[in-house]
């Protein structure tokens, strides 16, 4: 198995191609998926930071309550956490038609999400990979 370092490179690498994919499809009006790319940064970014507490995760997409845990010390922790987990209720919903109910018309992420749903998901994970970043390098002496 590879180590922590290597598995802290390769799901920051992954968060970095998240995020500017998200941009990139903002860019392209592709809202949901906007959101999809988002969502997956952050939680790439804090998987990647929980492998250097030595917390593995690999069958979960909720992370944001076990990163609040490892890191306490983080600054903004309150708005930071807030905003990792309307992103994790994303993950899902941005991305599959929802059709539970036949009272109900069917979800379709690419007919609902906005621009400014998309520009507010972005702009979330854009700051939360930031702030890891900068806690990291500052706190821990680790740039990527």
């Amino acid at each position: 198995m590879a180590d922590a370092q290597q598995i802290f490179e390769a799901l920051m690498v992954e968060a970095q191609s998240d995020i500017r994919s998200a941009k990139l499809l903002f860019d392209g009006a592709e809202f949901s998926r906007s959101i999809y790319h988002s969502q997956q940064a952050v939680e790439k970014a804090m998987k990647a930071s929980l492998v250097l507490t030595g917390i593995v995760i690999t069958d979960d997409h909720w992370v944001s309550d076990r990163f609040m845990q490892a890191y306490p010390d983080m600054p903004n922790m309150r708005n930071l956490i807030r905003d990792s987990k309307y992103l994790e209720r994303q993950a899902i919903k941005s991305r599959y038609p929802l059709f539970t109910s036949t009272e109900r018309p069917i979800w379709i992420p690419s007919h609902e999400y906005t621009e400014l749903d998309a520009d507010d998901a972005y702009r979330k994970a854009n700051n939360i990979l930031k702030t890891i970043k900068q806690f990291l390098k500052e706190k821990h002496n680790i740039s990527f």
